[in-house]
């Protein structure tokens, strides 16, 4: 896995658990609190996880009996999808191997169909993986198709910040999502990047100044 995107991954987990697939019990995880609590948390990863993974065999069983079914092929890519988020709590290894299976799945259902939600899930599971090219032909052919997509700017957004530095640009994706949503965490979200990308601008202005 790329060293910088490893070094952000929990980062972006969190960011993007925020957006979809997690459930509330999840956000105990990520709250500071006593070891008791810590000892409570990781038995909630744990169960997560021993779900997730039994969804996953599931739905590869169901796609041996049926390999061209693409719903449920988009179901176990989501599958994989959604057990990355625990995996890249335990193990990282485990959580390549998740993001990976999940790419093939959701290019196998591309090369078939349309799907706008399969391509956003494609990108950010690219960006997460460190494929830095996928993620970001993904992300933009998406844009072109739906300029008004918000987690699609969102998580555009986030790789251009994280991944490519590129503080500008990204603080314009943002910009142009947060009048397209209603969603008040959504918006405190991309208020708060929108802020560190002001920041790091100015960084970047002391910094040449200094010279």
């Amino acid at each position: 896995m790329h060293k910088k995107t490893q070094r952000i991954t929990v980062i972006v987990i969190i960011a993007l658990v925020c957006i979809s697939l997690i459930g509330s019990s999840f956000v105990a995880i990520f709250q500071p609190g006593t070891e008791t609590a810590t000892s409570e948390n990781q038995a909630v990863l744990q169960k997560e996880y021993a779900d997730r993974k039994a969804k996953v065999e599931a739905l590869t069983k169901a796609l041996e009996g049926a390999p061209q079914d693409l719903q449920i092929r988009q179901a176990l890519g989501d599958a994989y999808y959604d057990k990355s988020r625990i995996t890249g709590q335990l193990n990282m290894n485990e959580y390549n191997e998740d993001l990976q299976k999940a790419i093939e799945n959701y290019k196998s259902v591309l090369a078939a169909k349309e799907d706008n939600d399969v391509m956003y899930k494609l990108a950010t599971s690219a960006f997460l993986i460190g494929d830095k090219e996928l993620a970001e032909k993904t992300y933009t052919d998406l844009l072109n198709k739906k300029a008004d997509h918000v987690d699609a700017l969102y998580g555009y957004g986030m790789f251009l910040f994280y991944e490519k530095g590129d503080y500008k640009l990204a603080k314009e994706k943002w910009q142009k999502a947060l009048p397209l949503t209603a969603d008040e965490s959504m918006k405190k979200r991309l208020q708060e990047m929108i802020s560190r990308a002001d920041g790091m601008d100015i960084s970047a202005s002391d910094a040449k100044g200094n010279k």
